[in-house]
């Protein structure tokens, strides 16, 4: 069975939006006493795995919608854009700058996905 590029970037589209809201989110939850059980979800491993979905995603979707189907480079750029400002946040200066900079890229790399979502749809109802 194959998976429409559309699917995907739902998918991806809704990841990243759920990241964001799990980077912006989390060190609220975690401030309060009586969630500190839930510290793992501070956990640098979910983080990355996140990051390598996301990537992951970029090469499932993005990139063969790209060269097959729009060739509009505008999603590639917002994602690059987006996952710029992730390895930002990783540089850990302080948690406002990784908060701030890994919410700003998930959102990036989510604009990217609809973008691209918005573009197959546009292609899809000019097919002759």
């Amino acid at each position: 069975m194959k998976i429409k590029n559309n699917t995907v970037d739902i998918i991806a589209f809704s990841s990243s939006l759920i990241c964001a809201v799990h980077c912006a989110t989390i060190p609220l939850i975690l401030s309060f006493s009586s969630l500190g059980s839930l510290h793992f979800l501070g956990n640098p491993v979910i983080e990355w795995t996140f990051i390598a979905f996301g990537i992951v995603f970029v090469l499932v979707s993005l990139w063969p919608s790209y060269k097959k189907t729009h060739f509009k480079l505008k999603p590639l750029l917002y994602a690059l854009l987006g996952f710029s400002f992730i390895l930002l946040g990783r540089l850990d200066l302080n948690e406002f700058w990784e908060v701030s900079n890994t919410v700003a890229g998930a959102s990036l790399v989510s604009l990217a996905h609809y973008f691209n979502w918005k573009l197959l749809q546009t292609k899809e109802n000019h097919k002759h």
